[in-house]
């Protein structure tokens, strides 16, 4: 169970608690998903898998690879930092392949050699792992009334929200899910939030599906929830970061500013409200 933190800033008033993905085996919210998922694949005598990844989803499947003997092959793209890199070159049952085209290169190379593809927006497997973080946060936090949750694929919104209304969290209410995302890539957020301007670049590497294929019913969700969405900017990601220094015993991750930033405009947006409600923002890294 990863711990919760509440930050309290006075001078700003914000109160808002913090679920800590980053003491995660590998230091994200990715191993929820490919513990589960990787062991699936384990159970059918998979001997190799193949994995496009920003690098998280990368480090986090080369580790339970590595655990159940499966040769993975990865495609990262050019712009993955280099300490990710590194993490990487660490296991062994590895084929690291730095591409321009990480998820084309993959699903040609999978199609190729008959093995199967870890993506996350198409295999409803790397959604059962996301579940237990909301079965965690209803025994830490009984009542919570928002969530805000960085988003690429939509799988970790959507895993939270199928364990509440598939009845692992009996008698307990569904959050408002929050889906958070940047300027730069923005399918989910950008069908709720008009306020803001496209940019070419952000820091939040792993906000990186434009086609998302779980958009529509990740929106489904999100209004059935009476959540929504933030477009975040790389100033708004900023501020959101230097608020949140020395305020975690932790280090903060630029994707678990991203889901603060998202806190934030939305409570900007709607202050009585905020200032009643119990909010939860994922830091996933």
């Amino acid at each position: 169970m990863t711990p919760i933190y509440n930050i309290k800033i006075p001078k700003s008033n914000i109160d808002v608690w913090a679920k800590l993905e980053s003491k995660n085996p590998t230091g994200s919210h990715k191993d929820r998903s490919m513990e589960r998922w990787i062991s699936h694949y384990a159970k059918q005598d998979a001997r190799e898998l193949a994995i496009s990844s920003s690098g998280n989803s990368a480090i986090s499947a080369a580790k339970y690879c590595d655990e159940g003997n499966i040769k993975l092959h990865v495609f990262v793209p050019y712009n993955t930092p280099k300490e990710k890199l590194e993490r990487l070159d660490a296991y062994k049952n590895i084929s690291l392949n730095i591409t321009k085209t990480p998820n084309k290169d993959a699903f040609r190379f999978c199609k190729e050699q008959g093995i199967s593809n870890l993506r996350a927006s198409k295999d409803d497997m790397a959604l059962e792992g996301y579940k237990n973080i909301a079965l965690e946060l209803v025994k830490q936090l009984p009542q919570i009334d928002t969530i805000f949750i960085p988003t690429s694929s939509g799988a970790t919104l959507q895993g939270i929200y199928e364990a509440h209304v598939g009845g692992s969290t009996p008698h307990i209410k569904t959050p408002a899910l929050f889906a958070v995302q940047t300027a730069k890539v923005h399918p989910v957020a950008g069908y709720f939030d008009k306020d803001f301007v496209s940019e070419k670049t952000c820091r939040a590497t792993a906000i990186v599906d434009k086609v998302a294929h779980r958009r529509d019913r990740v929106i489904e969700i999100i209004k059935q929830t009476g959540g929504g969405g933030f477009v975040i900017s790389n100033t708004e990601l900023a501020e959101a970061q230097n608020i949140l220094v020395g305020t975690v015993p932790d280090r903060i991750g630029i994707h678990s500013a991203l889901a603060f930033a998202g806190f934030l405009k939305w409570r900007a947006q709607n202050p009585a409200r905020a200032s009643k409600e119990i909010s939860v923002c994922l830091f996933t890294d």
